[in-house]
């Protein structure tokens, strides 16, 4: 699919790497620049699962030699991908301006703590500092008050998917202009899209805004049970309306006396069986629900295994593994994995040639300005993906049903998923709309939905359905397990998976029960998923080749997320790190610490001499680093850590959803939207994902009404006035 790509990678971060993968494991051609010695992490998991399929060459960009080395490969490369500083990136010789001047065809993605327009981009990019100083803290719920650290890295996982879709989009734009480009990105834009379901602001309507948190304890455990034997059971009815004691297995529970009016009562009633009995008796009812595992659980699911979810690799280092693999499905010809490199490996490839001519000059005026997709999707994972694209500039069409989206009532996450798109209210179960169907799917370049395949076949949206109107369309579908194992049309949603993916018991601390994870983090990452095979089939589309049909999944997601870890050749897990009992942190030098003021500081000192900056700041005890972090004030204690040399953050907390949209930076910046809708008045959302410099990100539309464009988007299909009043007539549209 990017068979003619060639990209440079330079960075040891979480996000570069993820981001380079995926780029690699749709067919680009990855150069991963290592450092004398090579990446730290190489022996390890990490290393092993983001690296596959990519090349690797030993540069010292400190010195001269390796700067000009990386200079040939980038004479012959369509995009750098690093992590640097707008600051580090000008000493290598690395910005904007000097790569446009002496590689104008070049697309560069650099990957920063804080936005690439932002005066705390030279800060640290470490995970634990970023989420402090943008406020995701204050958005984790846990057992104690006051914030709560994140095990899981949304920053990271969701700046990777920016990231590839980022440079996906500036590569779709070049094939017009023939110009290259920054597609910036940074994990405080990632946490952006993560707390989007969340963070919003409306000045009128049904859903007012968020009051703060009560300062005290949030450990909430939504449908989450555990069972005889300890095990635990996440359920997911979003409609609350499932009745338990229509369970079998409940039936002899209540005889023996346990009450379930109550949340206590059921709470009892679980713990009386064991986890399987529940399990068969909802999956029977069709009501989506799963086990909560432990990290790296997942990894020998049968369902994984049978998606190719995982995959088995000789690591060079580690022997025979099983390693979490992307969740990309598509009838395009995709590389077979291959283990990561080792040190050098590939290195020696020639990239010298210069690449062919492409495009005319024409810069567009938004990066996606001329894109047309459509989309079929209700709820997040998936809708989200195409939301996504209107916000680079591309024109989509959201089709709902004449009762409309069904996430509707949730009207945050509505909104989160429908920015930048246009709604039309169509009956697809009536023959009669199928002319409407066809002249949409004919106007589209793509086309999308994360419907459940059985219903989507019956409203003519099955990947054959939908080719019969237009044979070259590139189509992307969301599912909750994947199309080849036997759970093709369960159903599936974000906490079931974060369950399956052993997130909620990490985020809850060791020795914790688990804990239901608020903000949706897999509903997104499976929405970004969708984002990245979007844009991969758009270009490829767009650079000659055909519309190929790509699919992720929930489940495919989940997996991905496991990159912490693999199974060894006895069958063990790698080890990983995890969040403290108190989830304040993962050791006395990456953690959290309350000051005297009621005021809270992160610290991440990874590297010895940095521990020892720690250390003359609060003295030799780790155990007391707590206690001295108390005794003195958070500006007094920052202060100190930053003359010694210790990286570190102020933890945005109290009212944090508050302070991102007072703050007019954030507005200055574009990093928060602002625009008008008929029910909800002026909304206000976390903006701008990316920093494209030259081409703006503008939005245009607020989540729309049902059908609030259906006349709008009929006529510019072609229906007259007469023939769009029949159909309203006959209810086939609203």
């Amino acid at each position: 699919m990017l068979n003619e790509l060639r990209i440079v990678e330079v960075g040891e971060g979480q996000a570069v790497q993820v981001a380079g993968l995926m780029l690699a494991a749709l067919g680009a051609q990855v150069l991963k620049v290592e450092r004398p010695g090579g990446d730290p992490a190489r022996g390890g998991a990490t290393f092993a699962n983001w690296n596959r399929n990519k090349r690797s060459i030993v540069l010292d960009l400190d010195s001269a030699e390796g700067r000009a080395g990386l200079e040939c490969h980038l004479a012959g490369a369509d995009v750098l991908l690093h992590q640097f500083t707008p600051d580090r990136a000008a000493l290598l010789g690395l910005d904007d301006a000097t790569l446009a001047a002496r590689f104008p065809r070049l697309v560069t993605s650099g990957i920063t703590g804080s936005p690439y327009n932002h005066p705390d981009v030279e800060r640290s990019d470490d995970e634990l500092l970023v989420a402090a100083r943008f406020g995701a803290l204050y958005e984790n719920d846990g057992y104690r008050a006051g914030p709560i650290v994140w095990r899981f890295n949304a920053g990271s996982w969701s700046a990777a998917h920016l990231a590839a879709a980022g440079i996906l989009a500036r590569l779709v734009a070049r094939l017009q202009s023939g110009r290259g480009g920054p597609a910036h990105t940074s994990l405080f834009q990632g946490h952006m899209v993560m707390l989007s379901l969340i963070w919003a602001r409306n000045s009128a309507g049904p859903m007012p805004n968020n009051p703060p948190h009560p300062l005290g304890a949030r450990p909430i455990g939504q449908q989450l049970y555990e069972c005889q034997g300890g095990e635990w059971l996440q359920i997911m009815d979003p409609p609350r309306q499932y009745d338990y004691a229509n369970m079998p297995t409940m039936w002899e529970v209540l005889a023996e006396g346990v009450e379930i009016d109550t949340e206590e009562g059921k709470i009892e009633a679980f713990k009386r069986r064991p986890l399987e009995a529940w399990l068969a008796d909802l999956r029977a009812d069709d009501i989506a629900a799963e086990p909560a595992y432990p990290l790296g659980g997942m990894l020998s699911h049968p369902e994984v295994i049978a998606n190719g979810y995982v995959t088995e690799i000789d690591d060079p280092v580690l022997g025979h593994t099983i390693q979490p693999n992307v969740p990309f499905h598509s009838d395009a010809d995709l590389p077979a994995p291959r283990p990561a490199p080792a040190l050098g490996e590939g290195g020696d490839a020639d990239w010298t040639p210069p690449p062919a001519a492409v495009g005319d000059g024409r810069q567009p005026t938004e990066m996606l300005a001329g894109v047309r997709l459509v989309d079929f999707g209700m709820f997040l994972a998936g809708p989200m993906g195409p939301s996504m694209m209107g916000d680079m500039g591309a024109d989509v069409i959201k089709v709902e049903a004449l009762t409309g989206d069904r996430i509707r009532f949730m009207h945050r996450y509505y909104q989160a998923a429908s920015r930048s798109k246009r709604s039309i209210a169509i009956d697809l179960t009536r023959p009669e709309a199928e002319p409407i169907l066809d002249r949409l799917l004919k106007w589209a370049e793509a086309v999308h939905h994360n419907m459940r395949f059985k219903g989507a076949a019956k409203l003519g949206l099955s990947d054959e359905g939908i080719r019969k109107h237009n044979p070259d369309i590139a189509f992307n579908y969301v599912s909750a397990y994947g199309q080849r194992g036997t759970r093709g049309n369960w159903p599936g949603y974000d906490s079931i998976f974060n369950a399956i993916a052993g997130w909620e018991f990490e985020n809850a601390g060791l020795g914790n029960k688990p804990m239901f994870n608020r903000p949706g983090t897999m509903d997104v990452s499976s929405a970004q998923s969708a984002l990245v095979e979007l844009m991969a089939s758009l270009y490829a589309k767009r650079s000659g080749q055909r519309g190929y049909t790509t699919q992720t999944s929930l489940l495919g997601i989940s997996a991905l997320t496991q990159g912490e870890t693999l199974i060894l050749p006895d069958g063990s897990l790698a080890e990983t790190h995890h969040l403290d009992s108190d989830q304040t942190g993962f050791s006395p030098y990456h953690r959290i610490f309350e000051c005297s003021d009621g005021k809270w500081i992160a610290i991440a000192a990874r590297t010895e001499s940095r521990r020892a900056a720690v250390r003359s700041v609060l003295g030799d005890d780790e155990a007391g680093f707590a206690a001295k972090a108390k005794s003195r004030s958070a500006a007094d204690l920052l202060a100190a850590l930053e003359a010694a040399g210790v990286p570190c953050d102020l933890v945005t907390f109290e009212a944090a959803e508050e302070q991102f949209f007072a703050n007019p930076l954030n507005r200055e910046l574009n990093l928060i939207s602002v625009l008008e809708q008929p029910l909800y008045g002026t909304v206000e959302q976390p903006g701008a994902y990316w920093c494209f410099g030259d081409v703006p990100v503008v939005f245009r539309h607020a989540a729309p009404a049902i059908g609030q464009h259906t006349d709008e988007i009929m006529q510019e299909l072609g229906f007259s006035p007469a023939e769009i009043a029949g159909f309203r007539d006959s209810k086939v549209i609203g």
